[in-house]
């Protein structure tokens, strides 16, 4: 299943930070302006502290009602023409809300609506998000406001058990918000504060209420789970996609993968042997950030300029003003030697860039590959985990990639 953005962050963030979590019970709104609508709780009380974003998509355009269809609530990575900006609206404090025309366009068009409430403890709050079908008949199609089916919230308190990263997460059924008569849950977890990004699938879909969740996937980065309830309901005539996302919560346990800051080694593309890299190693750090420079080996110069020159395991050139300007060598492995020898079952990459091409190896003491897997998975998604079926007592895990790893890595880490 693909979790994919469509509706930007910023662009969703306008709400009454003073307003109250709870305010008093949703009165029904009255038509006014292009499009209106609510935001409540599921026991009928307004829910005033809140965003409300909405975009129309052109119904010719199959990409745009797709992506509608499975955002989940979070930001859209590629804004564009597949990912309009919306346009927000900030409820009143009895949790009613509205947009006119002049702000939005043609009403009658297929239309997403997303409201996030902001709980203050967790970076992800409760959120909901509707896709409506085209509405070119009747009173709208004459110009008459057009009702925005109640935005309601889905706030399930989540079990989370479990130790050493392999946790079980349980939730009660969606049976207080509108749905189907089939609902789907999804595992996701974001990462939290300067590492945010996009949400990684952990479990599902399922039509169960628990799911095992891997915690030990995404342990490099302050992370929050949440479980997406996704359904398609009959509301007022129109078929609703809707998707009910959960607030964040934080994961149990402080989990350290026993690869943090361990040794790392490079292969020097010359002679084809591992050689101990610059310390300490940048991809071992828990640091996600991706680090240009990458894993060198000691002596060879940054990728910026060098006016000193380089030696034999980098190459240099002369510059605009004269300086020499080194080149960084290739190094179509990089490695990470661990403490010492352990049951490898589970290497986690990060990477920015496409994994196409790399293989994960693990070496044995002799530097001998015992077991390769590919790293797989779509492009950007930033963090690929690599299982292996049956763990291997093994001292040394490699990256292997012949455009050379080295410079295009954020973090590994051994489980």
């Amino acid at each position: 299943m693909a979790l994919v953005a469509t509706v930007l962050a910023l662009a969703a963030c306008t709400y009454d930070r003073s307003a109250p979590l709870r305010g008093e019970l949703a009165p029904s709104p009255e038509p006014t302006g292009a499009l209106y609508s609510r935001v409540m709780h599921a026991d009928g009380y307004s829910a005033p502290r809140s965003s409300v974003s909405v975009y129309l998509y052109d119904t010719a355009n199959d990409v745009k009602a797709v992506t509608a269809a499975l955002s989940l609530g979070f930001f859209c990575l590629l804004p564009g023409p597949f990912c309009p900006r919306p346009v927000s609206a900030e409820p009143d404090e009895k949790g009613l809300w509205s947009l006119e025309k002049d702000e939005l366009g043609d009403t009658t068009a297929g239309l997403q609506a997303t409201a996030t409430l902001h709980v203050g403890d967790a970076e992800f709050g409760p959120n909901t998000t509707l896709v409506l079908p085209e509405s070119g008949t009747g009173s709208v199609a004459n110009g008459e406001p057009r009702r925005v089916p109640d935005l309601v919230y889905w706030e399930p308190a989540l079990t989370v058990t479990g130790k050493d990263g392999l946790l079980e997460v349980s939730w009660p059924a969606a049976t207080d918000v509108p749905t189907g008569k089939k609902v789907t849950y999804t595992v996701v977890s974001a990462s939290t504060g300067d590492a945010a990004s996009g949400p990684l699938l952990l479990a599902g879909p399922t039509t169960g209420t628990s799911a095992e969740v891997d915690a030990r996937v995404y342990a490099d980065a302050p992370s929050e789970l949440m479980v997406v309830a996704q359904t398609t309901a009959k509301i007022g005539g129109e078929r609703v996609e809707t998707a009910y996302r959960s607030a964040g919560v934080a994961p149990p346990g402080d989990l350290t993968p026993p690869s943090r800051g361990a040794e790392c080694l490079a292969e020097d593309e010359a002679s084809g042997q591992l050689r101990p890299a610059v310390s300490p190693c940048p991809i071992t750090d828990g640091d996600v950030e991706w680090d240009t420079d990458g894993v060198r080996l000691p002596g060879v110069c940054a990728t910026e300029t060098d006016t000193t020159g380089t030696d034999a395991t980098g190459s240099a050139s002369d510059g605009p003003a004269g300086e020499k300007e080194c080149t960084e060598p290739n190094h179509p492995r990089v490695c990470v030697v661990l403490p010492e020898p352990r049951e490898v079952s589970l290497v986690v990459v990060r990477t920015p860039f496409d994994p196409v091409g790399q293989q994960v190896e693990l070496l044995d003491a002799q530097h001998r590959t015992v077991d390769s897997r590919a790293v797989k998975g779509d492009a950007f998604d930033e963090v690929y985990p690599v299982r292996f079926e049956k763990p291997a007592r093994i001292g040394v895990v490699c990256l292997q990639d012949d455009s050379g790893a080295g410079s295009g890595l954020s973090e590994i880490s051994i489980w």
